[in-house]
């Protein structure tokens, strides 16, 4: 398949997701194909234009063969068939599977509800932060055990941040000085995410804020902000990329927004088919597929190593051996999820794993359908900023952990908000129950 045949499917894709948003007001099938016109497409053209080369990773020993535009090409062909794939698997059924008949609550029940918990939340809040705090010790000493889990639970910030406008927006203005105590809460989480090694984590709460705030617009509006909004965030996490190798504060605003342009321009960022050209050389060379077994190892994940000490690594890297040296953390280059694909099965783990994944993200946004308040855009905003590092893929129980550890809070608040729907619904049938009893009273009298 030649490089122009590529550039035609990919702004065909992008074309019909445009009229699958403006139809449903579905943002998001942009992400997969988005995805692969920076990861793939524009990180092709920029080593074609000698921009950028492609990546060396100092492993242990090197199992690779020469990166080249040949390989390239064969791994971009795979990419863009499980983008494609993806795409009109989720096309198809979110057609084909119905809607919730019924929402659980509205607006006025999940306001109320939120209210109550103001106090609950800032409070959870400070606790977070104590206990993250002494986490953080316990890595540095003897008691570090499941590091990873440890790392992890720092996560939860973006929860915080996303409850916390909630709070806000459910505030009302004459309570100004709640309304201004969560600004500092939402402000100071922020500040707290955003750093070169947690841009992901910038993400995991920006996305899903902005979902929330754009929950009324029409897509013509949302295309707009989408736009600004994109191009910033671009902006922030190429600046903290560039944050790896420069102090910020030495440099002047032009300086650093040339070294983001030079970063930007060279998809550095965005080195995800050369991990996927890596892939092609571990399976089934080095390794068998996994048949499946990767998407098991997400329920073995939290079982602590202390525990069953055999328990498989993570990541084709570590379980070659290729991480084995001393006085040093893990390396590796994330392959897209389709890589992860191609691991499971080949040419028939992408085609299988990209319908079946398609089915499951509509599945997924179906559930947000069962509210008919803040919650279902919280939800939808969850499952959107969860896919970012889904795509992005690399070790995917790794992913579902961070995941999992990033919105934890809220599945926690999510589960106090059906018992408080369950206590509303048996209060409305007791007064049900009392006005039936009058209502006979008075007949029989």
């Amino acid at each position: 398949m030649s490089i122009g045949i590529i550039e035609i499917i990919t702004y065909t894709l992008i074309l019909l997701a445009f009229l699958h948003f403006r139809k449903y007001n579905d943002e998001f099938l942009f992400l997969p194909i988005l995805f692969f016109w920076t990861t793939g497409l524009q990180r092709f053209n920029a080593v074609l234009e000698q921009k950028a080369d492609w990546v060396e990773v100092a492993y242990t020993f090197n199992i690779f063969t020469a990166m080249t535009n040949t390989k390239a090409m064969i791994a971009m062909g795979y990419f863009l068939l499980g983008t494609a794939l993806f795409f009109f698997s989720y096309q198809f059924y979110n057609k084909k599977l119905p809607y919730p008949e019924y929402a659980r609550d509205n607006q006025d029940l999940f306001a109320q509800f939120i209210a109550t918990k103001k106090s609950f939340i800032l409070g959870f809040f400070i606790f977070f932060l104590m206990i993250n705090t002494a986490f953080k010790g316990m890595m540095g000493g003897n008691l570090a055990m499941g590091q990873s889990y440890f790392y992890l639970f720092a996560m939860g910030i973006a929860s915080f941040i996303l409850l916390g406008y909630l709070v806000y927006k459910v505030t009302p203005k004459e309570n100004q000085g709640i309304r201004n105590l969560y600004i500092i809460m939402i402000s100071y989480g922020m500040w707290l995410s955003y750093s070169p090694s947690k841009r992901f984590q910038f993400l995991s709460w920006m996305i899903a804020l902005g979902i929330i705030i754009m929950q009324k617009y029409e897509p013509m509006q949302k295309a707009k902000y989408y736009l600004v909004g994109g191009f910033a965030v671009m902006i922030f996490f190429s600046l903290a990329g560039v944050a790896r190798k420069h102090n910020l504060s030495q440099l002047s605003f032009g300086e650093m927004y040339e070294l983001v342009m030079e970063r930007s321009d060279s998809r550095e960022d965005q080195n995800m088919l050369d991990g996927f050209m890596m892939v092609l050389d571990v399976y089934p060379h080095h390794l068998d597929y996994h048949y499946g077994m990767e998407h098991m190892e997400i329920l073995m994940r939290p079982i602590p190593r202390a525990l069953w000490p055999g328990k498989p690594v993570g990541g084709y890297a570590n379980k070659l051996g290729l991480n084995d040296y001393e006085n040093s953390g893990t390396v590796g280059i994330s392959q897209t999820i389709y890589g992860t694909f191609y691991g499971e099965g080949g040419l028939w783990g992408i085609i299988i794993l990209s319908i079946i994944y398609g089915w499951v993200f509509v599945k997924l946004f179906r559930l947000s359908y069962h509210y008919n308040s803040d919650l279902q855009w919280l939800i939808k905003g969850i499952i959107i900023a969860s896919f970012v590092p889904i795509l992005r893929g690399g070790d995917l129980p790794g992913i579902i952990a961070f995941i999992g550890m990033s919105y934890w809070p809220i599945f926690l608040i999510i589960w106090q908000y059906h018992k408080f729907l369950a206590q509303q619904s048996f209060s409305e049938e007791e007064d049900w129950d009392e006005n039936e009893i009058e209502s006979n009273e008075v007949l029989i009298n």
